[in-house]
């Protein structure tokens, strides 16, 4: 790989940004490198690499914003974005929330987050790591039809403020992902499995491939079962989609400050059982989800969001911190350079309960073993209506027959009120964070 230089254009910007009357500016330049498999029916369908690369400047005046972004890194185009950028913060209107932009903070380096092997990776390799999955699947069945992928990357970024922030970033990912389906004539045996990290010594593609094809042997015979309220128990790859990921989301920023997520009202509020903790960790070496510092400059560091049962904070960037006059949180997330700033979590840490699965599974009569599930609440009403993707039926403490066209509906905080039991053990992704299992009372479900 060619270097990249990022921090030339961007001091280029700021010096030409200087000799405007703007109260506060920015320059965010990037560079990434993605590698992109796709499988379909028995094989490897397509092959792409892309590169992109960018600057944008958000510029301020007046408490109005200025923003501009250009792919290219030359001094004309450069000065073409700093000229519109500055123009349109002198144009726009004053947002009366806004305070400011983060100052420089030091943090100590997050180790472990870009990985060598995969700076330089080939398509050839990544071709390969891809046959490796679909290989392992075939090695339990044969004859399925594939649907999935292999997906890497390389990104360095550089951020630069008026108000001191200088700070930059390197990070890789990889992911895999598989989708087998089986016929036995009229019926149907279909999965999923995934995998995601930093490195390829992070991912293991022969156990995301053979795990598929075992799990997707499993939901052959599925039956309908019968309309009613009945508890779900959650295995982490559903607790994770379901729960954890949208309270935090809908925790997050703007949105959440100013009253427009299901989340706005629930600070300092119970939400659920006292053995509900939740951590929200961007510092874990190592970890896709992990950085030094958030997207404004702010560094990273763990923060308690739910404390026995009880919300505690929301995830801020400086704008919502703003506006609760309190100090950001380290959560603000760039969307590259297009000059958007947000927020949102990181590394999401659930802390492990005292059931173990097997004992969630003993003490339920009648009720489902959720393995593959996204119930996703609308975020303003926090209300779902949404498919469980698979699934098995309890009986008399054991799992009987897989079910099919099954819904379930409800809102979200009742999910989380009705939490009865979270698991010892769980599953950590990407290397940072950590869902471990739960059950839910007594759940809506549309199925015969």
């Amino acid at each position: 790989m060619a270097e990249v230089d990022l921090v030339t254009p961007v001091e280029k910007a700021m010096r030409m940004l200087s000799r405007f009357n703007m109260d506060f500016y920015d320059v965010f330049a990037s560079y990434s490198r993605s590698l992109n498999i796709s499988i379909l029916g028995k094989g490897i369908n397509e092959a792409t690499s892309h590169v992109d690369i960018g600057i944008g400047v958000r510029v301020f005046k007046n408490k109005g914003m200025g923003v501009a972004f250009s792919q290219s890194l030359e001094v004309n185009d450069i000065e073409t974005v700093v000229k519109r950028a500055v123009g349109f913060a002198r144009a726009s209107q004053p947002d009366p929330y806004f305070k400011g932009i983060p100052g420089p903070s030091k943090a100590p380096e997050v180790p472990g987050l870009c990985d060598d092997e995969v700076v330089n990776l080939t398509l050839e390799t990544a071709s390969q790591i891809s046959k490796e999955m679909i290989e392992a699947a075939e090695s339990v069945r044969r004859g399925a039809m594939y649907f999935g992928g292999f997906n890497a990357g390389h990104v360095k970024a550089y951020l630069k403020s008026s108000t001191g922030v200088s700070v930059g970033l390197e990070k890789t990912y990889v992911s895999v992902n598989i989708q087998p389906v089986y016929r036995e004539g009229d019926d149907v045996g279909s999965s999923y499995e995934f995998d995601y990290g930093i490195s390829l010594s992070a991912i293991n593609p022969q156990w995301v491939g053979k795990t598929a094809a075992e799990k997707a042997i499993e939901q052959f015979g599925s039956k309908k079962v019968e309309s009613g309220s009945m508890p779900l128990i959650l295995l982490p790859e559903a607790s994770g989609t379901s729960l954890f990921s949208n309270l935090l989301a809908a925790l997050s920023g703007e949105s959440a400050v100013k009253g427009r997520t299901f989340a706005s009202g629930l600070l300092n509020k119970q939400v659920g059982p006292e053995s509900l903790e939740v951590l929200d960790d961007g510092t874990i070496p190592g970890a896709v989800a992990s950085n030094t510092y958030d997207g404004e400059g702010v560094p990273r560091r763990p923060l308690k969001v739910v404390e026995r049962g009880v919300v505690l904070t929301f995830l801020h960037n400086s704008y919502s911190a703003g506006i609760m006059n309190v100090e950001s949180t380290g959560h603000a997330i760039r969307g590259g350079y297009s000059g958007y700033v947000g927020a949102g979590p990181s590394n999401i840490r659930v802390k492990p309960g005292d059931s173990t699965l097997e004992e969630m599974i003993a003490e339920t009569r009648r009720g489902i073993l959720v393995t593959r599930a996204s119930l996703v609440p609308n975020m303003v009403s926090g209300e779902f209506s949404s498919t469980i993707d698979e699934g098995f039926l309890i009986e008399n403490g054991e799992k009987k027959h897989p079910v099919k066209n099954l819904m379930a509906g409800g809102h979200i905080l009742d999910l989380f009120r009705g939490i009865e039991l979270i698991s010892k053990e769980g599953r950590v992704f990407g290397g940072g964070h950590f869902f471990p299992a739960v059950k839910i009372r007594e759940v809506k479900l549309s199925g015969e």
